[in-house]
């Protein structure tokens, strides 16, 4: 019996010496999650990630897949709602067994979903929420593929206050961790560079009216107005603000470049025009990645990407990239090659922080004639 045995651990042995590499990853599709808002008030910006995803999807089935695996997605809508969001991470997790969910859009639903992401043990990765504390939580397994509000205000506040001359800020944002959390990080940069802030308002997601708070701010006397929002909502502010009267009073700034897409472009007409702010990502970057990018988009949807097209996409391509590395489907290994990643995209080099946070560069963008154009850029976020 002991003979036999020794045979038998020599033979164990032996297997393991000759298994050749890449091995441990199983002969089947690798299931990852997606948790975007494909309903509700911000369905079109989750679509527009969503694009994204798919697309590099696509792209990495069409080269062999991972380890010759297809990628298999799991598309869950969280209708822009924390508590749906929270559910639709349970079940890709408990039930689906992803080993790695892209998600989600705003900033209160992957907070939201966070505590999900670390009892589960599977590695989730943002590609647009941009509130600071998402990242200084100290959970190992979550992850964002964009930049934050705190790196856009360092890379763009300079900017306004130098060039622009904009010295009396006032905002109207979005009642939401992305929104509170942006007008937190673009004060403490102002602060810091002699500009003050003379208005804030906050609006709650879907509002239609917005005169009362366009009022208030026409007895204000900031010579820069700061957007926080999304496609839809900016919309109606720009709209109702021109209407109003008060085009030309201050400077029309979209730092966190909500507005930067072809539905605003063509609910705002030409109160779009003269809109400035800051974008890791537009169709307009020269490099040969971002065309080649923005030529395979075009071919695809008929239309320019945006940021968060090409968040998706470089999200999912990280995530895939990570994958391959850990040679795995363990969600352990997954997560510890995502962190180590190093990534060149659309949007230039990219690697993680010790937090996990993307660090990536940022362009300052204006709307001429109805067209995107890159002003100055890239700037270090850092």
């Amino acid at each position: 019996m002991r003979k036999f045995l020794m045979l038998l651990l020599a033979a164990v042995v032996l297997c393991g010496l000759t298994t050749p590499a890449g091995a441990e990853l199983p002969k089947a599709p690798v299931k990852i999650g997606v948790v975007l808002p494909t309903s509700g008030a911000i369905a079109y910006d989750g679509g527009l990630a969503l694009n994204g995803i798919r697309m590099a999807v696509d792209e990495i089935n069409g080269a062999g897949g991972i380890g010759g695996n297809n990628i298999e997605l799991y598309v869950e809508d969280s209708a822009g709602v924390p508590a749906t969001a929270v559910a639709a991470m349970e079940k890709l997790a408990g039930m689906e067994k992803v080993v790695a969910v892209i998600g989600d859009f705003g900033s209160s639903c992957t907070l939201a979903m966070m505590d999900v992401a670390q009892r589960a043990r599977v590695p989730l990765i943002t590609p647009v929420s941009l509130a600071p504390k998402i990242t200084e939580m100290g959970n190992i397994w979550m992850f964002r593929g964009c930049d934050n509000s705190a790196m856009i205000a360092k890379a763009f506040t300079k900017w306004a206050v130098q060039e622009k001359k904009v010295d009396k800020w006032a905002y109207i944002a979005i009642n939401t961790d992305y929104g509170r959390g942006s007008v937190e990080a673009f004060n403490a940069d102002l602060a810091s560079i002699g500009a003050s802030v003379v208005f804030t308002e906050y609006f709650n997601q879907g509002e239609t009216d917005y005169y009362p708070i366009v009022t208030k701010l026409s007895a204000s006397d900031a010579n820069g107005l700061c957007l926080f929002g999304e496609t839809v909502d900016l919309s109606r502010v720009v709209a109702q603000y021109h209407e109003m009267g008060l085009g030309g009073k201050m400077l029309i700034m979209d730092p966190t470049s909500g507005t930067f897409n072809e539905k605003f472009i063509e609910l705002a007409r030409e109160n779009a025009n003269g809109i400035v702010g800051a974008s890791r990502f537009t169709a307009a970057i020269q490099t040969p990645a971002a065309q080649k990018f923005v030529a395979d988009y075009r071919k695809r949807y008929n239309a320019d990407p945006e940021k968060y097209a090409q968040a998706g996409y470089d999200c999912t391509k990280m995530v895939a990239l990570a994958i391959t590395k850990a040679d795995s489907t363990d969600t352990e290994k997954i997560r510890t090659a995502l962190a180590a990643v190093q990534y060149e995209g659309p949007q230039g080099k990219a690697y993680f922080d010790e937090k996990n946070q993307l660090i990536i560069d940022e362009y300052i963008i204006a709307v001429n004639d109805g067209k995107l154009e890159v002003v100055a850029g890239p700037i270090s976020a850092r």
